[in-house]
């Protein structure tokens, strides 16, 4: 990474030398008494031995930008969401009862008439559908944090969309039921084999004959 760090995390008290250690990536974030603290894993260390550092001690300026930049455009995609969610909680419940009766008038009258219940039973259902779709990927970015800093395995890339001038991959984690979307930079990072099958998979080769 070539970031470094100068006190090495869970160090003996016995030891009075310091050294300088790289900083792997940056977990989370957190203020405490006015100061910006990250939550940092250590390059050749396990997670068990990640410290919660002030900012001003830290020497990755890069880790730090990237970080921020992230969780920047994950409160930004789940803004609108939330807009969305709260637009449907604050949205009145529809009589039904009124246009039930007129459906069951129409139908002894004609048959037609219970073609014209089941298209509204299901546009009804699509709707739902969509809203919980919508509340599901909101739940899955308010933390700001990536299935990459969770410790996730990725096992597929699903497609891939962009967002704020970022090409963004929706990544299916194993043994998840919700994929996400993660920025490619981080997808490359972490997962470059997937991020080559995912655009393998779309080449379209065209002989030389063909092209003739």
């Amino acid at each position: 990474m070539g970031k470094v760090k100068e006190n090495k995390p869970n160090s003996d008290s016995e030891s009075s030398e310091e050294e300088e250690y790289v900083v792997e990536k940056i977990v989370d974030r957190r203020e405490r008494k006015g100061k910006v603290e990250y939550f940092l894993k250590w390059k050749g260390y396990d997670s068990s031995a990640n410290t919660w550092e002030p900012r001003e001690n830290l020497e990755c300026p890069e880790l730090i930008k990237a970080f921020e930049d992230t969780r920047t455009a994950a409160k930004k995609e789940a803004a609108p969401k939330e807009k969305e969610k709260e637009k449907e909680k604050k949205k009145p419940a529809k009589p039904s009862s009124t246009s039930s009766s007129k459906r069951k008038a129409d139908s002894d009258a004609e048959n037609d008439g219970s073609d014209d219940d089941k298209d509204g039973s299901a546009s009804t259902k699509s709707s739902k559908s969509k809203t919980a779709a919508v509340d599901n990927d909101a739940a899955a970015s308010d933390d700001g944090m990536n299935g990459f800093e969770k410790g996730y395995a990725p096992e597929k890339i699903l497609g891939a969309t962009e967002a704020n001038n970022e090409l963004l991959f929706l990544i299916q984690w194993k043994d998840k039921d919700k994929a996400q979307l993660v920025s490619s930079k981080e997808a490359r990072k972490h997962c470059p084999q997937l991020v080559i099958d995912f655009y393998e998979e779309r080449l379209i080769w065209q002989s030389s004959d063909s092209a003739e």
